[in-house]
């Protein structure tokens, strides 16, 4: 999208542009939006927010990254990134992520986490196809039910996602690489089975009990529809997404990859769990 431009935020209005952005992408309440003093104190303290804008200087998106030590490990960990829903789907959230990739190694830091809702198709594969990144840890919950209409009153599990940005796939991506996507072999073991009743895709329980070097996992092709529509389907479909990322992430397998694919004119949106 060559009419929008990223940049660090300077001032105030950049920070307070963030705060109204909060609101208007996720619908949240005041008390659970990270204040304009927030974001300047931890800018101050080694943070980094980037933001948006298009050639008129309007906000349309940021990201926010904040200093961690979890495990010992200095690092960033990227706790927003929030685009106007009318520029969505048009790579402001791409760009966002590669220019906190920039500066985060202009400082010495190497490593970026986040966290993200694993049975969004469209963030699956912009962390782990697009920008190379590997899904680690699963929690359950993690914020606990929110005031956003975009996490539909469920539990807010979420998978970690751990960006190496010096690791060579990443290097290839950051350089405009288009890698080849994961095609999954007819016989790879699928962990769950998918049948669409009512109108609906339905998985069955998934199997937990599996060993191979790639497994896929699959998850429903558009959550938010679902969630509106058949909340009773969105939720079964979230307790057994939970109970295989659970299982085969603590039998040291990675979300490696995501693999969108087609089968029967539907489209099958798939993780490569591989082990190691």
């Amino acid at each position: 999208m060559d009419d929008v431009r990223i940049r660090l935020a300077r001032d105030r209005g950049d920070f307070e542009s963030c705060v109204r952005l909060q609101r208007e992408v996720w619908s949240l309440a005041d008390v659970e939006i990270t204040s304009t003093i927030q974001l300047i104190a931890t800018t101050w303290a080694g943070g980094l927010v980037h933001l948006a804008e298009t050639a008129a200087g309007e906000a349309v998106g940021f990201a926010y990254a904040f200093p961690a030590l979890r495990g010992g490990v200095a690092h960033l960990h990227s706790d927003m990134l929030a685009v106007r829903p009318e520029h969505q789907k048009r790579g402001v959230g791409l760009k966002l992520k590669w220019a906190q990739r920039a500066d985060a190694l202009q400082a010495r830091v190497t490593v970026i986490t986040w966290t993200y809702d694993p049975l969004q198709a469209l963030n699956a594969n912009l962390n782990l196809r697009r920008l190379g990144a590997i899904g680690t840890e699963f929690v359950e919950n993690f914020y606990g039910v929110t005031t956003s209409e975009l996490h539909h009153g469920l539990p807010t599990d979420r998978l970690v996602a751990r960006w190496d940005l010096d690791a060579p796939r990443v290097q290839q991506l950051a350089q405009g690489a288009r890698l080849p996507r994961s095609v999954p072999a007819p016989l790879l073991p699928r962990i769950n089975d998918v049948k669409w009743q009512a109108g609906w895709p339905v998985s069955s329980d998934p199997r937990l009990d599996l060993e191979a070097p790639e497994l896929l996992l699959e998850i429903p092709p558009e959550w938010n529809v679902l969630c509106q529509a058949a909340p009773l389907v969105a939720a079964g479909w979230q307790e057994k997404v939970r109970r295989a990322f659970q299982t085969y992430l603590r039998c040291g397998y990675v979300a490696a990859d995501f693999a969108p694919t087609e089968e029967a004119g539907r489209r099958r949106p798939l993780y490569v769990l591989k082990k190691g």
